[in-house]
C-alpha cells in the first residue's frame, strides 16, 4: 500500500462528489436576461445667458456595467425652479422636461447642447414634493427656512435604454435666477490693416464702473467665500465682458445662394429658437477691459460685434443680454509697406537686385520697376508677381545707367493692393 496516496474519503467529500455528478448534464432553471441600461450622463454644465440657460452634456458611451456598445435610445433633461434642489430620486416628480436628445446609430457624439428658454413660468418656484412619510426620530433635523434664499434653476439629465429603462441620473447643476447686468452701451467697431477694434462703455455707466472698482469688504479667515447674492441682487462683481461676432455668409455658400440670410432660425433639442448659427464667442474668458481686438479678415463681408456683461464667477456667473450690434464691412484697402534694403549688383550683361522680405500676412509678392538715369517715371519690367526677394534683369545695355525700384503686392482679389515704391537705386550696366 502506498502510504503517500489517501485511500479513504470522508462522508462529506462523497456527498459533494455525488451532488456534482448528479448535476452534470441536467438543465437548471432559466437565468433572467441581462438587462443593460446606459450609464449616467457626465459633464453636465449650465450657463445662464440672458433669458436662456445653455446646458452642455456628454452622452454616455457605455452601460452601467461598463459594457459596450451603449444601449442608448435618448436622454431627457429636466429643469426645476426652487430654492433648494429636490432629491435626485424624486427630481422628475416636480421638474419640467426641457430637452430630449435622441440617440443616433454609431458612436455617441462627444457632447451636445440644450437651450432652456426662461419663460415666465420658469421664473417662479415650482411645485413642492409631497411628503411620503413623517420622520419621528429624536435626532431629526428641522427643515431649514429658506424663504429668503434666492431662486435657482436646477437641472438633471437621465439616459434611457431602447426598452425605455432609465439609467442612473446625472449630478444636479444649478444657475442663479438673479437680475441680469445691463448691456454695455455705445459699442463701436473700427478696423485697420491689422485688426478690428471693438470698444464699449461700462455696464451701468460711470456709477456702475465706480461701484465695481470700489473693492469688496474684507472677509474673515473662517468664511467660506463671498456671500451668496440675496434675492433681487446681482452676483458680486466686478463686471466682465464677453464679445461675440456675427459674419455674413460667403456669397457662394448655400445660405448666400438662397438669398444671403437664414430665413428659419436653428432649433435646439427642445424646439426653441437657438442663437443665430453664425454668432461666435470670441473671448475664451470674460474680459475686465473695455476693448477687444479681432484679427482682420478683410474678405468684403459685413462683420457685426456684440458685447454682453457678466457678473459672478464659475457656477454663480450670470451673463446679460447682448448689446446692440456694431458692424463694419472689412474691405482690404491697405497696401503693403514699401520693400526696404534694395541692393543692385552688376554682372556681365545683367543686373541683379536683392531686398528685405515684407512681413504682411496677405503678401503675394513683388513687382520690379526700371528706368534710365534721369527718368521721373519707372516702367514695370515683371509681367508676373515675383515670389522671392531677388530678381535678375538680363535686358540691359552695357554702359547705360539704370534706376530700379521694387513694390510689394498683396493677395486681395480681384484687384490687389500695391505698395509705394521702395527707395530708388541706380547702377551702370557692364
Amino acid at each position: 500500500m502506498n502510504s503517500g496516496v489517501p485511500w479513504k474519503l470522508g462522508i462529506g467529500s462523497w456527498v459533494l462528489i455525488l451532488a456534482v455528478t448528479a448535476g452534470c448534464g441536467k438543465k437548471g432553471p432559466p437565468l433572467p436576461p441581462i438587462v443593460r441600461v446606459p450609464a449616467a450622463v457626465s459633464q453636465l454644465t449650465a450657463r445662464r445667458v440672458g433669458d436662456d440657460v445653455i446646458l452642455n452634456l456628454a452622452l454616455p458611451a457605455q452601460n452601467v456595467d461598463q459594457s459596450t456598445p451603449v444601449n442608448l435610445a435618448r436622454v431627457d433633461v429636466y429643469g426645476y425652479t426652487g430654492r433648494t434642489a429636490p432629491p435626485a430620486p424624486r427630481f422628475t416628480e416636480v421638474a419640467q422636461l426641457v430637452g430630449k436628445i435622441d440617440s443616433v446609430p454609431g458612436a455617441p457624439p462627444p457632447g451636445t447642447t440644450v437651450r432652456d428658454a426662461l419663460t415666465s413660468d420658469k421664473l417662479v418656484e415650482g411645485p413642492a414634493l409631497t411628503r411620503t412619510a413623517v420622520s419621528t426620530a429624536k435626532n431629526a433635523i428641522p427643515s431649514k427656512d429658506d424663504t429668503h434664499t434666492p431662486l435657482k434653476r436646477f437641472y438633471m439629465a437621465v439616459a434611457f435604454s431602447e426598452r425605455g429603462r432609465a439609467g442612473p441620473p446625472s449630478s444636479v447643476v444649478e444657475v442663479a435666477l438673479t437680475p441680469l447686468p445691463d448691456s454695455p452701451p455705445d459699442v463701436r467697431a473700427t478696423y485697420n490693416e491689422e485688426a478690428v477694434t471693438v470698444s464699449w462703455e461700462p455696464s451701468g455707466g460711470l456709477l456702475g464702473f465706480l461701484f465695481d472698482r470700489a473693492g469688496l469688504p474684507s472677509t474673515s479667515p473662517i468664511d467660506d467665500g463671498p456671500p451668496a447674492a440675496a434675492a433681487g441682487t446681482l452676483p458680486s462683481g466686478p463686471t466682465r465682458y464677453n464679445v461675440y461676432r456675427e459674419v455674413d455668409p460667403q456669397p457662394d455658400s448655400a445660405a448666400g445662394a438662397a438669398g444671403g440670410e437664414n430665413t428659419a432660425p436653428e432649433k435646439t433639442t427642445n424646439g426653441t429658437e437657438a442663437a443665430p448659427p453664425n454668432r461666435m464667442l470670441l473671448t475664451p474668458a470674460p474680459l475686465e477691459s473695455f476693448r477687444f481686438m479681432d484679427p482682420l479678415q478683410a474678405d468684403g463681408r459685413r462683420q457685426c460685434y456684440l458685447v454682453s456683461a457678466v457678473r459672478g464667477r464659475n457656477e454663480t456667473a450670470v451673463e446679460g443680454h447682448p448689446s446692440t450690434s456694431a458692424c463694419v464691412t472689412t474691405i482690404d484697402v491697405f497696401p503693403p509697406a514699401p520693400p526696404t534694403g534694395v541692393s543692385p549688383i552688376a554682372a556681365e550683361g545683367a543686373i541683379s537686385l536683392v531686398w528685405e522680405a515684407n512681413s504682411e500676412r496677405d503678401l503675394q509678392g513683388y513687382f520690379v520697376w526700371r528706368g534710365e538715369e534721369g527718368s521721373e517715371t519707372l516702367t514695370k519690367i515683371t509681367d508676373t508677381v515675383v515670389k522671392e526677394t531677388r530678381y535678375t534683369d538680363q535686358n540691359v545695355k552695357s554702359g547705360v545707367r539704370y534706376v530700379y525700384a521694387v513694390t510689394a503686392v498683396d493677395s486681395r482679389t480681384p484687384q490687389p493692393n500695391v505698395s509705394a515704391e521702395s527707395e530708388r537705386v541706380e547702377i551702370t550696366a557692364r
